[in-house]
């Protein structure tokens, strides 16, 4: 398995090796920690709900958090940092009806045999989890 970071978490990651290798050493530890087994292990593994779906923390200091999700492939770090700060970090962007109505909308001439859009959202579930850079 891989390990990604976004910009910021890598420009964290860097701060702490700087200004506080030990704590640096303690993340690096958990991240390893992390490709292993995603979902237990050190660090508190825990899954995010609400708007956070799809993102995991894990704590490597008092309120202080690894902000990740993964896949088969990846594990990727979105944010390091206190928790609220690290939280504030992730932008999170979602479709809602409206949006899929005015797609659906643009697209009513491009209709198959049976009436339905070709092409469409999957849902209005549908999220993606990125950092703000």
């Amino acid at each position: 398995m891989k390990l990604l970071f976004s910009k910021s978490a890598k420009q964290e990651y860097d701060i702490l090796k700087a200004d506080a290798p030990h704590t640096a050493e303690r993340v690096k530890s958990i991240l390893k920690d992390t490709l292993v087994h995603p979902e237990t292990g050190a660090g508190i593994p825990t899954r995010l709900d609400g708007i956070y779906v799809g993102l995991w923390q894990r704590l490597y200091a008092p309120a202080h958090v690894i902000l990740y999700s993964f896949d088969s492939e990846a594990v990727t770090v979105v944010s390091i940092g206190a928790r609220d700060a690290a939280l504030q970090k992730v932008q999170l962007e979602s479709y809602n009806p409206k949006d899929e109505k005015d797609v659906m909308d643009l697209m009513s001439g491009n209709r198959g045999k049976d009436g339905e859009p070709k092409v469409g959202f999957s849902g209005i579930t549908e999220r993606r989890i990125s950092c703000l850079e």
